[in-house]
């Protein structure tokens, strides 16, 4: 009996079922690996977002507990400075019934005021401060007191009480300088000496914020 021999063409047709099998399989893998390659590239771009942005959060949160902590730590310190009139625009008329008051509380001579032009300085938030709210002002005026004295003491009082009356004052300079013409006077009821004091007189305003 004699036994037929395959072409060929038979084995082909014969494997096409499976290679077509084979190379349905190999794309569908390759597919998948694709496909779960860009889901992990993808998920893995989303969770550094994330991070991100919980990074971010968590320092605004704590800039925001120090901010906090700031104003717990000051706010006396503030609402004194409101209550006295220095984080608002200067009150001069108040200044002088304030000056006039305490001339009339020791029977002083009368005094000579005068207050100069008010000097305006920007303070800049520091380069920690990310989100800056409200901008700060300070104003300075310069403040001229010359008035006669009985005696030293009319000085000290003086000072004391204005001093010490809210207002943000600093003296930056007091002379006191001899007034008597007659020796014969030192012990009458006169000018025996004369004081001329400078002051720097400080407010703050608050602004609303202009980036630069």
């Amino acid at each position: 009996m004699a036994l037929r021999r395959r072409t060929w063409q038979a084995d082909v047709r014969w494997l096409r079922s499976p290679l077509i099998a084979l190379g349905t399989v190999i794309v569908a893998a390759i597919a998948i690996y694709v496909g779960a390659s860009y889901f992990r590239d993808d998920l893995q771009r989303q969770e550094f977002n994330a991070v991100s942005e919980l990074d971010l959060l968590h320092g605004q949160i704590d800039e925001i507990e120090e901010a906090e902590q700031v104003i717990v730590n000051n706010i006396g310190l503030y609402n004194g400075m409101v209550a006295n009139g220095v984080m608002s625009e200067e009150d001069r008329v108040s200044m002088l019934e304030e000056i006039t008051a305490i001339r009339d509380r020791y029977y002083l001579f009368p005094i000579n005021v005068s207050i100069g032009e008010q000097d305006r300085l920007l303070l800049e938030y520091p380069e920690s401060v990310a989100f800056p709210d409200d901008q700060i002002t300070l104003r300075t005026s310069p403040v001229q007191v010359r008035y006669s004295l009985l005696h030293e003491e009319d000085l000290t009082r003086f000072l004391n009480d204005y001093l010490a009356s809210g207002n943000l004052v600093v003296p930056s300079r007091c002379s006191v300088s001899a007034a008597l013409e007659d020796p014969a006077d030192r012990l009458n009821v006169v000018q025996h000496q004369i004081a001329d004091c400078q002051f720097e007189w400080y407010t703050f305003q608050r602004e609303p914020y202009i980036g630069f």
